[in-house]
């Protein structure tokens, strides 16, 4: 990876404009302020660096973080699943390990490491590290690639192709981030989250995967607008019997092939209520583009699954963007 330039965000906090004095002290409250649930050790007097940069991703966020040595903890505050985030880390500069679910990496120049914001991790700044992390709602992520559950402190090397393909993606959207329109940052995210398949990690948990489970997701993903679509219709164009592709299913998922078919119905249906391009349609066109043919059906299950309304949901959408 070339020489790094994390500038091009909107700038939240810079350690060279506090007084020396007060730069501990205004670093502790601002990163706690902005991830409800850190907790911060470590940090020398006087920092020499500190900087924080933002600026939103449709669904999710960016930011570009400079800072000093220092040890951050984070406890989940217990809040909904529709609030929580993978968080995508790739170190830029210096070295951090991370830990997280009996599981530890060493992040140097270049590499890659998820966090999952629903359980408690540690990471250890060595030295003055540069990063950029992309938060993406986890139901997004994890609706695609259930198996990066296991993949979390785990190390993606930048050496690795895929790696450094989706490492230069992110550098080039830092650049561009704060002149992208609200439905240009909802495509970029959702580029970025297929473009995980191509690390390391997640095409070796992908290639693991049994091939009738690969194709019967894509059929999936191809005829989810159908409301017909069922279990039987899947299996039959596996040439497979439902049953022994349900077990599969939930073998590699933990879902059957309907409760898939409802999960990713849901998901797709949540990205659009947050999406601009259907703000004008009704939440019952939404349903019926995403494959449900009730809509009361439809908000009894959104509810169950985010715990909002239909209307709640894209309400709270709306407040995020203003």
């Amino acid at each position: 990876m070339d020489q790094v330039n994390l500038e091009g965000l909107s700038s939240v906090l810079d350690l060279a404009e506090v007084d020396r004095e007060r730069r501990v002290d205004t670093w502790m409250g601002a990163a706690t302020t902005i991830f409800p649930g850190l907790a911060l050790k470590g940090l020398a007097p006087n920092p020499s660096i500190g900087s924080i940069q933002h600026s939103r991703m449709g669904p999710g966020s960016l930011f570009a973080i400079a800072s000093a040595p220092i040890e951050v903890s984070y406890v989940p505050r217990g809040v909904a699943e529709a609030s929580q985030f993978l968080t995508l880390m790739l170190q830029a500069e210096g070295t951090t390990i991370a830990h997280q679910r009996q599981r530890n990496c060493e992040l140097n120049r270049g590499d890659i490491c998820f966090i999952d914001e629903r359980h408690p991790f540690r990471l250890v700044g060595v030295d003055c590290s540069q990063l950029l992390l992309l938060r993406m709602p986890r139901t997004l992520v994890m609706s695609r690639f259930p198996e990066m559950e296991h993949l979390v402190a785990t190390l993606m090397p930048g050496r690795d192709p895929g790696t450094s393909l989706l490492a230069h993606t992110l550098l080039q959207l830092l650049h561009v981030a704060n002149d992208l329109r609200e439905a240009q940052q909802h495509a970029a995210m959702n580029a970025i989250v297929h473009l995980l398949g191509a690390t390391s990690g997640l095409a070796v948990e992908l290639e693991n995967m049994p091939w009738r489970v690969q194709k019967a997701l894509d059929y999936i993903e191809l005829n989810l607008p159908i409301p017909g679509l069922t279990a039987e219709q899947v299996a039959q164009a596996q040439h497979i019997s439902r049953r022994r592709l349900d077990q599969l299913m939930r073998d590699a998922l933990g879902l059957s092939i309907t409760g898939h078919i409802w999960s990713r119905r849901l998901q797709r249906a949540a990205d659009d209520l947050r999406d601009q391009r259907w703000a004008g349609a009704s939440i019952s066109q939404v349903a019926f583009a995403n494959g449900f043919e009730d809509p009361a059906h439809f908000a009894r299950a959104f509810k169950r699954r985010f715990e909002a309304t239909p209307g709640q949901w894209r309400a709270m959408a709306r407040t995020l963007t203003h």
